[in-house]
């Protein structure tokens, strides 16, 4: 038969067998090779002849050897694969922590080490209450709508992009608003709805970072840190902010603004650069000249009377904030002269913490001009109020102290606060407090420029025993 056949039939608990040759096993009639090297033999019934060109079958040998060797192949297959695992995740653990041991040896010789770029996303909710009636009643699409109460003192909580075009803001008494757009249409706040919607986009944020990265700052406005997910280039930045986008849009019906930088600083600058809608992505390196042509003015809390000061000093951009001679800043403004350069300069380390619930929430507004009229301050009071309690109601918490803090032309503080035996999450309730807090200022008639409300002692409530007991 050309090569020379297995001498005899193998006996019945003859079932697997090894050989230099190859493994074979017995099928109840013949021999099969599993691993082949020159020829595989078949048992007619009567002889062995060639069936393939692989190895032919052991001419004998015992069925225990061929067992236990192939027992120890597995093993070792087994040990093999358990080892890859094992090195899989090593590596992953260990890539997080590969830019700290490159540091440590930079440090060790002598020499500044370079810390990885974050990722920062800001991500701001396009005119939000007004998106959100806009988005349930196409009656109010594509006309201008502002969210406001309906008392006299009414303030303007949020207004669409079409009464925007018209002069219409946000802290606008309703009465101007409704004089600079006749045509304005109000609808009043729904505070239930506007949670709805910001609960379900801060569970999209969650699919792309863990919740401790997730840091809200108000209903409709985000930072989160998706370092993670770009550093091992497994995604990009402009990659999940799109994904974002889309999923914010698709599965709430809400657009969304959002800055990518490697700060939160630069972030949120970038992300109210191209509303509504918009995305700018500022690469690591570039972040002063991102920042340099752009008006002073969007820097993160500078006040109008403080960006007045900077334009009678000749400083109308970013850039040349930035470049100014410290000292004369300082001399000029006091020690927030040196926090707003280093913020025009673009060095902001501040970590996105989503961590641990706000030991405060606040909310305030500097007048364009300063404010005497009690009505005027009374009306910019409810609108703090309404914009802190929504805070704290999307947080799950309630407060026992409300404060009121008032900056007065000279920038001197004026601060009282209002404690409650209970915390409470009621929004005349506190606002209530606030107004109390605002009479025992006694500012009486004297200006004001800044004017905010803060809640702290904050608490989860206590569960219903009978729910949790029960349900």
């Amino acid at each position: 038969m050309g090569a020379d056949p297995p001498g005899q039939v193998p006996p019945p608990r003859r079932q697997t067998m090894f050989s230099p040759d190859g493994f074979w096993w017995w099928d109840g009639s013949q021999w099969k090779a599993a691993v082949s090297a020159d020829r595989l033999w078949r048992w007619n019934g009567q002889a062995w002849e060639p069936n393939r060109a692989v190895a032919a079958p052991p001419r004998g040998g015992g069925g225990g050897t061929a067992t236990a060797v192939v027992v120890t192949i597995l093993g070792f297959a087994a040990v093999a694969v358990l080892v890859s695992i094992l090195v899989i995740v090593a590596l992953l653990v260990m890539g997080n922590q590969l830019s700290n041991v490159f540091e440590n040896v930079v440090t060790a010789l002598g020499a500044s080490p370079t810390p990885s770029p974050r990722t920062i996303l800001h991500v701001d909710l396009d005119a939000f209450y007004t998106s959100v009636h806009q988005r349930d009643d196409p009656k109010l699409r594509g006309i201008p709508i502002a969210v406001a109460g309906r008392s006299r003192r009414a303030v303007v909580m949020g207004a669409s992009y079409e009464a925007r075009a018209y002069g219409v803001r946000s802290a606008m008494p309703l009465h101007e608003a409704l004089q600079v757009c006749p045509q304005l249409t109000v609808v009043a706040p729904d505070g239930a709805r506007y949670r709805e919607a910001s609960r379900v986009v801060h569970q999209i944020f969650r699919r792309f970072t863990s919740p401790e990265l997730v840091e809200g700052v108000a209903l409709d406005e985000a930072y989160l840190d998706v370092t993670a997910r770009t550093r091992h280039g497994t995604s990009t930045a402009d990659d999940v902010a799109r994904r974002i986008k889309f999923q914010v849009h698709t599965e709430v019906g809400l657009t969304a603004s959002v800055g990518a930088a490697t700060s939160k600083l630069v972030a949120k600058v970038a992300s109210g650069t191209r509303k509504p809608d918009g995305l700018v992505l500022v690469l690591p390196g570039t972040e002063s000249d991102f920042l340099a042509p752009l008006p002073i003015g969007v820097i993160p809390g500078l006040g109008p009377k403080t960006e007045e000061r900077l334009h009678a000093m000749g400083l109308r951009t970013v850039g040349a904030l930035a470049a100014y001679e410290t000292q004369r800043l300082v001399q000029a403004l006091g020690t927030n002269g040196a926090v707003l350069q280093r913020l025009a300069q673009g060095r902001d380390r501040a970590p996105v913490d989503g961590s641990r619930p706000a030991k405060t929430i606040s909310a305030e507004t500097t007048f364009e001009d300063d404010v005497s009229d009690r009505a005027q301050l009374e009306r910019a009071l409810r609108d703090l109020t309404d914009r802190v309690t929504e805070r704290l109601k999307t947080d799950g918490v309630r407060a026992r102290t409300v404060y009121v803090k008032l900056k007065l032309p000279d920038f001197r503080l004026v601060s009282r606060q209002v404690s409650r035996t209970s915390p409470t999450d009621d929004v005349e309730t506190i606002f209530r407090a606030a107004r109390s807090a605002l009479e025992k200022s006694h500012v009486e008639s004297r200006p004001v420029r800044l004017i905010g409300v803060g809640l702290s002692g904050l608490e989860h409530p206590e569960p219903d025993l009978q729910m949790t007991l029960f349900d």
